[in-house]
């Protein structure tokens, strides 16, 4: 019982010291910012990030709606090459100059969309781990912390076509905030109750994955509640600044252009979501209730009938649904020579980006109920293996499993394909 007792006391002490160590990061920007505003002294931001960043110059748009909402002066720097990774700003060193040479209140850090890892579900690209996100983050929060600054982290959208990878993306950065004593602009929050209360709001560019200028107003609309902890309904619709050239990733400081325009209705709509987005972290105590989210995964494979003469032999045409972009036209011939099984395989790509691919298959292995074979390099290097069974006379239904680890940016493709017998 006292060493129960003791050990009860010793993680109450620790608790403790954990929720106070939390609160003082947390409010270490705010004291900042308290400070700095009295000295009439710009608040400076450092943003770490990629395109999500830079597509309509989020940090342009927040230092025009701080001086729109008189919070006084504010200074941003961007260090945002397109498709960066947390891992890549560390290892490049540019965002860790940028960090050590200024005196910043707070750095916000964004992750690449799908956080460093490609992984295609039938062509759609998932978020599925935060396994190559929640290192960099520790070391990101860590030294900027050590700097005298606050963390931001810049919880992002889930793509158009894959909303439901929100709930991995919150995980991910909910998480790794909580346990370094960061903060969070809850924009991928906002995002989705934009897109749910107001979905004649295109947030979208029409990659269905960048943010429209409506994207971007949300996410500056966030971080001016998150920075500023003020409601940003009544703030200007129209914003005039500094353009980003998309081709060069770079601010234009020389030129002045219209960065958003939007109608005064939907503006209020997306600052309405983004204060209530940001009001909700603030009730949980800055972190939300999260949890590890399976990667999506192919349904399970019926039970297949028995192949019966002359099945499987012949040609059997249809659709492989795995790379990204529209379906592949699939060809398989499988015959005989002796006792050995021959087969053929034909894949027709529709695609500029895939070369098609017609030949013979040396690993062809066909049982009373199931045939396997691979395609021994095909889109990005990668080997797809198949496994296909007949689920009724004249159909082969089955998956398409693609993978390669590899340490910048690992990848897995899973597809299914559908054919059918035509001699």
């Amino acid at each position: 019982m006292l060493r129960q007792k003791s050990r009860i006391r010793k993680l109450f002490t620790s608790a403790v010291a954990a929720l106070v160590l939390l609160t003082v990061n947390v409010d270490a920007g705010s004291e900042a910012r308290e400070s700095r505003i009295h000295n009439d002294q710009a608040i400076r931001v450092l943003f770490i990030g990629n395109s999500y960043t830079y597509f309509n110059n989020v940090p342009e748009l927040l230092t025009k709606l701080a001086q729109y909402g008189n919070q006084g002066p504010i200074e941003t720097r961007m260090v945002a090459p397109g498709g960066f990774r947390l891992e890549d700003h560390w290892e490049k060193g540019e965002a860790l100059k940028a960090l050590h040479d200024g005196k910043w209140d707070y750095v916000v850090l964004q992750d690449q969309s799908t956080l460093g890892m490609d992984f295609y579900l039938e062509g759609k690209l998932h978020v599925t781990s935060d396994e190559v996100f929640r290192p960099f983050a520790e070391k990101w929060s860590a030294e900027i912390i050590k700097q005298g600054a606050t963390p931001i982290y810049y919880l992002t959208w889930a793509r158009k076509a894959t909303p439901e990878d929100q709930a991995a993306l919150n995980y991910a950065y909910v998480s790794a905030a909580r346990k370094t004593g960061s903060r969070i602009a809850p924009v991928g929050i906002a995002w989705g109750m934009a897109r749910r209360d107001y979905p004649s709001i295109d947030l979208y560019y029409k990659d269905g994955s960048h943010p429209s200028t409506a994207g971007s107003y949300l996410a500056a609309c966030t971080f001016y509640a998150t920075i500023f902890h003020q409601n940003p309904v009544g703030l200007p619709s129209k914003i005039t600044g500094t353009p980003v050239n998309l081709e060069t990733e770079k601010a234009e400081p020389e030129k002045t252009a219209v960065l958003v325009d939007l109608p005064a209705d939907q503006a209020r709509a997306l600052q309405t979501c983004a204060w209530q987005a940001t009001e909700e972290l603030a009730q949980h105590g800055g972190y939300l209730d999260v949890s590890p989210v399976a990667a999506p995964a192919l349904p399970t494979l019926p039970t297949g009938i028995p192949f019966a003469s002359p099945q499987p032999e012949g040609a059997w045409r249809g659709k492989l649904v795995l790379i990204p972009g529209a379906p592949a036209d699939m060809l398989l011939k499988i015959g005989r020579e002796g006792t050995s099984w021959k087969g053929h395989l034909e894949l027709q790509f529709h695609s500029k980006n895939n070369t098609d691919e017609s030949f013979d298959l040396e690993d062809l292995m066909v049982t009373a109920t199931e045939i396997k074979f691979t395609d021994p390099k095909s889109v990005s290097d990668l080997k797809i293996h198949f496994r296909g069974l007949s689920p009724r006379t004249g159909e082969l239904i089955g998956n398409a499993d693609a993978s390669l680890d590899r340490p910048v940016a690992p990848v897995r493709l899973l597809g299914t394909f559908q054919l059918h017998k035509t001699e």
